[in-house]
């Protein structure tokens, strides 16, 4: 270990100058700071004292051979201490400016080696507070509201966003994504229908993105970092009252499209109504969409017995008639749609010992598939709700796009006027990949259209179930109807065929579909002071669509 003690007191500093050095002073009037620096003109050294040592106690050891390189007049082992100071003030300044420098690179070295022996007097850096946005103050609140439900382990999104890691990681993606409103996913335009929970960032929210990019991405002080939100489970609403699969896995074939139905007892021994489901595809690369039918016959489960392996095949509907327009589905799942929570007093019924009939939609994107066990979650209301969720499907199932037709118009239509009076909660527009715009509207009696749902970029992967903030009158003598685009040119990069054909209604992916699903309530029904709804007039429709 080298120590070095280089120093004197301040009267004797001039004797030191004297040998061509310059002492630099850190701060005038304490000990000066160890700070060797060799440039091109003389030495220039600055030292530091330690306590309770004198200038005889220099341990810099043996310094080499000086004499053999033929350095007259300088010791052997270089050492410097007050005598040989003494001793060399009348050597020529070429050699002591050789002897000096080298002492000065040696003290380097010691500053290097042997700090732990030193007393430096040093300044502590402030940390530097970040000018822009950071992570914890004003990114991770963001990720949470809008991006976390859907970018944490075990979901639907590609990689998390739960830590600070997982977003630096990602960050020039997330600013390009957010800049451009591809994320967070949200079809619906702006000014037709007002949605629960949009998924949509204010220029805001966006800004302060890009800002906390363009500054580095800084983690900010862990202390701003907003509680964690907690998926303690893969069920985005917690851990369901009932999760039904069947208990074989099935292997759809590698290639085309098949529906295969899963009837799953519920075994239930009173009636339930349900607030909310969730459906996990077993594998998200095969499923192409799932529907939650609801038989409370047992057909399904004889159309099982009939066919071999797990499940049956159904092209289309379940495969038997939906007589019970009051228990007639759970809603479904597509890719991109999120669990959705009906309102208070508002549930689906599901009777005591139904069946729950899952229709999964295959559509293998690998040569090599793999087993799959879909499965719901299915959530309980608390109590008996006032009003039934009923769905009404908006269909048009005969039309044909003609190829190269890049914007092709099919239209649909209730068949009959509302007859009475009921309020839409929910929307969720269908189609496949020729699709490219839809809208819905209800035309009141008064003359007036009132715009539903305007999704104008189709984009097959980011289908949703929307609820509206606030449920929409549908009076006596409302017509619903829709109209919806489609490209079937080459100029589709999602067009399924090359060249394009022809394409028609179909349950294949490379067919086409035009409906979207309205869930209405009925006003005059109150379930909880006895008063059920008359729904004649809706098994009609339902009848006439089958």
């Amino acid at each position: 270990m080298w120590t070095n003690t280089l120093c004197r007191e301040e009267e004797r500093l001039s004797e030191l100058g004297q040998a061509g050095l310059e002492l630099l002073p850190i701060v005038p009037g304490t000990k000066w700071n160890v700070l060797p620096i060799v440039e091109a003109g003389p030495s220039h050294l600055a030292f530091t004292e330690r306590e309770a040592e004198g200038l005889n106690q220099v341990e810099l050891g043996a310094g080499g051979q000086a004499g053999a390189a033929g350095i007259p007049g300088v010791p052997v082992d270089l050492r410097l201490d007050e005598n040989d100071m003494e001793r060399h003030q009348g050597v020529s300044s070429p050699i002591m400016f050789r002897r000096l420098s080298l002492c000065a690179l040696l003290a380097a070295a010691a500053l290097v080696f042997a700090a732990g022996r030193q007393r430096i007097a040093t300044h502590p850096v402030p940390p530097q507070i970040p000018a822009g946005p950071t992570f914890s103050k004003d990114v991770a609140p963001i990720l949470q509201q809008h991006c976390q439900t859907c970018h944490h382990a075990g979901d639907i999104a590609p990689f998390s966003l739960m830590t600070y890691d997982d977003a630096a990681a990602h960050a020039a993606d997330i600013k390009l994504m957010t800049k451009t409103r591809q994320m967070p996913p949200w079809k619906p335009v702006d000014g037709c229908g007002a949605f629960d929970q949009p998924r949509v960032l204010s220029a805001s929210e966006i800004d302060t993105i890009g800002k906390w990019v363009d500054g580095g991405a800084p983690a900010g002080n862990a202390a701003d970092l907003p509680t964690p939100l907690q998926f303690n489970s893969n069920w985005v609403l917690g851990q369901p009252d009932l999760v039904l699969s069947y208990p074989e896995a099935y292997t759809p074939p590698a290639t085309g499209d098949m529906y295969r139905c899963f009837p799953l007892p519920t075994n239930l021994t009173q009636d339930q109504y349900v607030s909310a489901i969730d459906v996990h595809p077993g594998d998200r690369g095969e499923v192409h969409h799932v529907i939650a039918y609801i038989d409370t016959t047992g057909s399904s489960q004889a159309l099982d017995d009939k066919d071999p392996g797990p499940g049956y095949s159904s092209f289309g509907g379940p495969g038997f008639s939906v007589t019970n327009v009051n228990a007639a589905t759970l809603g479904g799942w597509a890719p991109g749609s999120r669990p959705l929570q009906l309102p208070d007093g508002i549930a689906y019924s599901l009777p005591a010992a139904s069946r729950v009939v899952l229709q999964v939609h295959y559509h293998p994107h690998d040569a090599k598939v793999t087993p799959d066990r879909t499965e719901i979650g299915i959530y309980f209301a608390k109590s008996k709700p006032k009003q039934l969720m009923r769905i009404i499907p908006l269909i048009n199932q005969d039309f044909t796009i003609p190829p190269n037709e890049p914007s092709y118009l099919v239209t649909a239509s209730l068949p009959i006027p509302m007859p009475v009076p009921t309020h839409l909660w929910i929307i969720a527009p269908h189609m496949h990949l020729l699709g490219r715009k839809m809208n819905v509207t209800a035309g009141l009696p008064n003359g007036s259209y009132n715009c539903l749902i305007n999704i104008n970029d189709w984009d097959f992967n980011w289908q949703g179930l929307y609820l509206y903030k606030d449920a929409i009158p549908l009076p006596v003598g409302t017509r619903l109807s829709l109209g919806a685009y489609y490209d079937n040119s080459t100029g589709n990069v999602r067009n399924p065929n090359d060249p394009p054909k022809p394409v028609s209604w179909g349950e294949s992916t490379t067919d086409e579909m035009c409906i979207s699903f309205l869930g209405i309530t009925i006003d005059s029904e109150n379930l909880t002071a006895g008063k059920p709804a008359d729904v004649t007039w809706l098994q009609k429709i339902v009848a006439s669509q089958q």
